[in-house]
């Protein structure tokens, strides 16, 4: 671990439910959005930026990650993080919670993204030469599902960049509820 990768959020709060040891950064987030960068955590880094959105005000935005491995995502009343299972390798989860107390959800403008992710990853991706992303969803009744988001991305030697345009009507970041996401990279 790089000495960036010291630098965790592992309390409840800013993290709520699953607690991620991995790497940590609270960020400002703007109406017209705002840029996000963890540092390394077993080798994988990542940067990115969440566009123009629904916020009257500035916003706190914790974010930590995690590889769901050797205990770096810790039991939530009992129950273990629910892993995604998709094509290819789940390189990195994380997740993100919102500290204020305004809802906040994507506005789509036309050419700019809503959600960028950039994962560097300093041991490569293998074979893999595309990568997505899913949300963990909570369906009243049931058991935590993961729902694949509408954005891919490819890969360039070491990094994977996945930008996602639109978003679900229902994809939002309510205040203090952890919303969590996983990337998994695959050959196409």
């Amino acid at each position: 671990m790089s000495p960036l990768a010291l630098k965790t959020c592992a309390t409840s709060p800013p993290q709520y439910q699953w607690i991620f040891k991995g790497a940590c950064q609270t960020f400002t987030l703007a109406p017209s959005g705002g840029k996000f960068s963890l540092g390394e955590y077993q080798s994988i880094t990542v940067t990115g930026l969440i566009g123009k959105n629904t916020l009257k005000s500035d916003a706190k935005i914790a974010l930590a990650d995690a590889l769901d491995k050797n205990g770096d995502v810790e039991k939530y009343n009992g129950k273990a993080f629910t892993a995604y299972k998709a094509a290819g390798t789940t390189y990195v989860y994380a997740t993100a919670v919102n500290q204020s107390n305004q809802t906040i959800r994507p506005i789509t403008v036309e050419g700019k993204p809503v959600l960028r992710y950039v994962i560097t990853n300093a041991k490569g991706f293998g074979t893999a030469n595309a990568c997505s992303a899913a949300v963990l969803t909570f369906p009243k009744g049931k058991s935590p599902t993961w729902t694949s988001l509408p954005a891919t991305g490819t890969i360039k030697g070491k990094v994977a960049t996945i930008s996602q345009y639109t978003a679900p009507k229902t994809f939002e970041l309510p205040p203090k509820i952890p919303l969590y996401f996983a990337v998994n990279c695959y050959k196409q």
